[in-house]
């Protein structure tokens, strides 16, 4: 079984890979793949599962000979940007991001603030299953783990020093903090630098984290953000590397408009390195022809904002990000970070003195569709016959003005479509079909293999 996905180790924090023994081999894993004279920093969110988690991380930690730091509950760019002081050889963030309090996952920076490339994932997760089939054993109960109370304070002071110069009093922000790890952060930082801030779902109680709020569920901010007449307002996931902006009308403004008409910006400020913006096969086409009417070049990555960063080194940007909201100002931090995009953003709006609707109106979105549905088996698509055929049929059928995406969530049993066309309701439908077609094609496929499998040791 595959341990690492998109972003890391994720899945339900009761069972395997979050059971006790398997985290603290994890842990001791973790800690034998780098300098062992330096300590580990471990932060987390605020899932209820994080207390019991961390400590038998910390065990495998220990039983390596490495120091482990626990920062508390932090933002998950935090650990990018405490990691590069020297102090650490690496930071460990227990976190599921945008997933419900049930799941947790395991995220790991390295030295440099990034995450980690496949290939350092692949050797740590074969160390794992060595060490799993060593059943190694990790005896220390009484683990005390050394904490660090300044990590939240040193990361709040540095997101607020990027705001020097502006000036937002008078200005009502909205924020929605998911109950997640942006609860005590987000609000200090907008209010230190000047805005009136009324802060929505800043209450967690370990359950409560992405329920019918943050990121993924914005339409509550943006009812308050038109009832207070607020200047706009922005949406977090649980642990805060993701935001998703609402204009002063109350309209949601996902990732392509924040990408566009911060990539037009930042060139005119010269900040924007070979007018490259990096940004992944999500983006939307009208993003696309905005970057081309502004000469920025566009290249599109692999969805992960880990294969964002990857990129944009290659191409010596120092801009990139994904339509979910995760964005990269490279200069700045290495990792994507909700609050730092959105004090950016603010920055933008006080030095061209306009509003969020009129700063991104740069671009002409194509209509898009996009369906989640869970699926039995994650099988190949290409695997998929049928499928596959339809897809390519549909994909013929919107004639140059559109674009069928298929694919699955790297941390989750899902199957994701996306659908661009100038027609909506056609649009809808090709999304809907494709996916029922997929679901029973893979249900088809595992029912004859469960078939074959009952059927042949009767034969033998």
């Amino acid at each position: 079984m595959k341990l690492f996905g998109t972003d890391g180790i994720r899945g339900n924090s009761s069972i395997f890979p979050f059971d006790d023994f398997t985290l603290a081999v994890i842990g001791k894993s973790i800690a034998e793949s780098f300098d062992p004279q330096r300590q580990i920093l471990i932060i987390c969110d605020t899932r209820r599962s994080r207390k019991r988690i961390q400590k038998e991380l910390a065990k495998g930690i220990i039983s390596a000979g490495v120091t482990p730091v626990f920062g508390g509950i932090v933002p998950t760019p935090a650990a990018s940007l405490l990691v590069q002081s020297g102090k650490y050889s690496a930071a460990i963030v227990i976190s599921a991001s945008h997933n419900p309090y049930i799941d947790n996952g395991i995220k790991i920076f390295d030295s440099k603030g990034l995450k980690l490339s496949d290939s350092i994932e692949m050797r740590i997760e074969k160390k794992i299953k060595k060490n799993l089939s060593l059943k190694a054993i990790i005896t220390d109960n009484n683990v005390l783990i050394k904490k660090d109370s300044a990590v939240l304070k040193f990361y709040e002071n540095f997101i607020i020093k990027k705001f020097a110069g502006y000036n937002l009093k008078g200005k009502t922000v909205v924020i929605d903090c998911a109950n997640g790890a942006s609860y005590k952060s987000a609000p200090y930082i907008l209010r230190k630098i000047g805005a009136k801030v009324i802060a929505l779902n800043a209450n967690p109680d370990g359950k409560n984290i992405n329920l019918n709020c943050g990121a993924l569920h914005p339409e509550y901010a943006s009812k308050i953000v038109k009832e207070h007449k607020a200047f706009c307002g922005f949406a977090f996931d649980g642990d805060a590397d993701r935001l998703i902006c609402i204009d002063e009308n109350g309209t949601i403004r996902d990732g392509d408009y924040f990408l566009a008409a911060m990539a037009i910006w930042l060139k005119s400020k010269n900040k924007l390195k070979n007018d490259v913006l990096i940004t992944t096969v999500m983006a939307n086409v009208g993003l696309l022809k905005a970057m081309k009417r502004e000469n920025i070049r566009v290249v599109s990555t692999k969805v992960g904002d880990r294969y964002v960063i990857e990129n944009i080194t290659k191409y010596k940007s120092s801009f990139g990000g994904e339509q979910s909201g995760h964005f990269i100002f490279s200069d700045i931090l290495t990792t994507g970070d909700g609050i730092l995009s959105a004090v950016m953003l603010l920055s933008a709006l006080c030095d061209t003195n306009k509003t969020m609707s009129e700063f991104m109106n740069v671009m002409d979105k194509l209509p898009q569709v996009l369906i989640n549905k869970k699926v039995v088996e994650k099988i190949p698509i290409e695997k998929l016959s049928k499928s596959q055929k339809m897809i390519k049929n549909y994909e013929k059928s919107l004639n140059g003005y559109g674009r069928v995406l298929v694919r699955y969530s790297g941390t989750e049993n899902l199957l994701r479509i996306m659908i661009e066309g100038r027609d909506i309701k056609k649009i809808s439908v090709i999304a809907k079909n494709i996916a029922n077609t997929i679901e029973e094609e893979i249900e088809s496929i595992k029912r004859c293999f469960a078939v074959k499998n009952f059927i042949s040791p009767l034969s033998e």
